[in-house]
């Protein structure tokens, strides 16, 4: 078998980046980590924008042209997948289909999402949906709580297939060949970036990086910005936060102060 370089590093730190951004995306999944949440949904929709792109303009084993998604090739691999063609250069019709579900589940995830912390939350660029019609309906929510779940299921059904790609089909080094960008196949298939695709990639990285600055630098930005103005208590009613403030947490309305 001969060693063939099949996934570009662009590719590969897609792949990395993503999976450590949907892994950051549950760990914040948490009331008082929202915006951190938010922000790392941003980045993981700049990510696959660029996915998209690479999708387009990519080395030939990137492209979704060369996605086997063939029906009947999937129905044959499906039916029995162990002894089922895995010589493929790239993405098996399994992989394939999966992929593609993978990418649409996640920028839904995302979309749900953003509307969600708009119509809930009263925060980012959908806040100004946060009013007595829309704040009553968790729809989106429990959209976005579907769909996230939905895609955890992906992830195993993707790791599923390593493993079992990992035990009976180990010649390929396909689990390996997402680190080193190599596998082993029966001729040579490598693929080479040229300096177009490689700039496309790092105009992305860039992008991804100034965002998280710009995040660090102005946290309460136009992405996750609250609607609601901060009132000062203290300033509306001296008498109230003096007397009252250390035993009363809750600022008493208009009509009784």
């Amino acid at each position: 078998m001969m060693k063939s370089y099949i996934w570009s590093l662009p590719t590969r730190v897609f792949h990395w980046l993503f999976a450590l951004l949907i892994l950051l995306a549950f760990l914040t999944d948490d009331d008082h980590l929202l915006d951190y949440h938010a922000v790392i949904g941003y980045s993981l929709l700049i990510i696959l924008l660029f996915r998209l792109v690479w999708g387009i303009v990519g080395p030939k084993y990137s492209k979704f042209k060369d996605f086997n998604l063939s029906k009947e090739a999937l129905k044959k691999f499906v039916k029995n997948p162990i002894k089922a063609d895995h010589s493929n250069a790239g993405h098996n019709p399994a992989a394939s289909y999966l992929m593609i579900t993978m990418i649409v589940v996640a920028i839904l995830v995302i979309a749900t999402g953003a509307l969600a912390f708009g119509i809930q939350e009263g925060k980012g660029i959908f806040s100004f949906l946060n009013d007595s019609f829309f704040k009553k309906m968790k729809l989106f929510k429990e959209i976005h709580e579907t769909l996230a779940n939905f895609f955890i299921f992906l992830i195993v059904v993707h790791l599923g297939g390593v493993i079992m790609d990992k035990l009976f089909h180990p010649q390929y080094e396909t689990l390996k060949s997402i680190f080193t960008g190599y596998k082993h196949l029966d001729e040579d298939k490598s693929i080479k970036t040229t300096i177009f695709q490689k700039a496309v990639a790092f105009i992305f990285l860039i992008a991804l990086v100034a965002f998280l600055v710009y995040n660090l630098i102005n946290p309460k930005n136009v992405l996750i910005a609250s609607s609601y103005e901060p009132v000062d208590y203290s300033k509306q009613n001296e008498v109230f936060v003096s007397e009252c403030g250390s035993c009363h947490t809750l600022y008493p309305s208009q009509s009784i102060a």
